[in-house]
């Protein structure tokens, strides 16, 4: 760990480990030959992954020709980096140690938020669409921490789910000794996965970037930020939540067009109707 996190009050030495069927995806992308079999073999490990992955990829979002079968297969179809974020995707759930309505809430939130970035990233062409499926499923990883690891924390976890307000860092501070943003930025970085990501989910909320940073990064985090209504929007939580694009920060920041923000989110959100069942089961 860094110090960039250390003058945060929370227990850093008790920050989750990444989950082990994404460790060694990962290690096995980072060497020199990962054929499909070898890659396989690792998703095999965890069938409810496995599961999940060829759900996900039998989808219409991924536009399959035919019927993906096979693990190895899919991999061959999807692509390496597009394999990578749906196992990270699909390990994310195992990391709670209970599944209940709140859990349910978190793995939901996380993985319309991640889709949604993917779709506008590419749509927009302002960030890498494979990064930002991962920059989205990680915004809210600071919410699995705390609900893991603090009891008291269930409460404040639907709140900041189904809440629109930008205001809850100081009552975060107060109760946990950091925001979910700062814990979630803390994590990325112990899992030495990409600055990109940390940032991101350290500013997705408020998009404010108090130091000189790269434009990528800033994109990114924007790209996120605007995805991040699409949870509430879709109804993924009890009550629906009104969609308020034109006062996006991400959006505003960014000057993007509001028309053209909306017309993308209602493409995608008939998309990911058609796939509701895919996506989140």
């Amino acid at each position: 760990m860094s110090t960039k996190f250390q003058d945060i009050n929370f227990d850093l030495d008790r920050l989750s480990t990444m989950p082990l069927i994404a460790i060694q995806m990962m290690q096995l992308m980072n060497s020199s030959e990962a054929p499909a079999e070898a890659m396989a073999k690792v998703v095999a490990k965890d069938p409810a992954v496995s599961a999940r992955v060829l759900k996900i990829a039998n989808s219409s979002f991924y536009s399959m020709s035919r019927q993906v079968t096979s693990l190895s297969t899919a991999i061959v179809i999807l692509g390496e980096r597009t394999l990578k974020s749906l196992v990270m995707a699909a390990s994310l759930r195992g990391m709670y140690e209970s599944y209940g309505k709140i859990e349910q809430m978190l793995w939901e939130d996380s993985m319309v938020c991640a889709l949604g970035s993917q779709y506008l990233a590419r749509k927009l062409g302002l960030a890498d669409p494979e990064e930002a499926f991962m920059a989205g499923l990680f915004r809210h990883i600071g919410l699995t921490v705390l609900k893991n690891q603090e009891s008291s924390a269930a409460d404040f976890i639907v709140k900041a789910l189904t809440s629109a307000s930008q205001t809850m860092a100081e009552e975060e501070k107060v109760m946990f000794g950091a925001t979910h943003a700062e814990i979630g930025a803390a994590v990325l970085e112990h899992w030495k996965l990409s600055e990109t990501l940390s940032e991101v989910a350290l500013h997705h909320s408020d998009v404010n970037f108090s130091a000189e940073i790269d434009k990528s990064i800033i994109n990114m985090t924007c790209v996120v930020n605007i995805a991040g209504q699409l949870p509430g929007y879709f109804g993924i939580f009890d009550q629906l939540r009104e969609l308020n694009l034109e006062h996006s920060p991400g959006r505003k920041l960014l000057d993007l067009d509001l028309k053209t923000i909306e017309e993308i989110v209602f493409e995608f959100q008939s998309i990911f109707e058609e796939n509701r069942e895919e996506f989140l089961s």
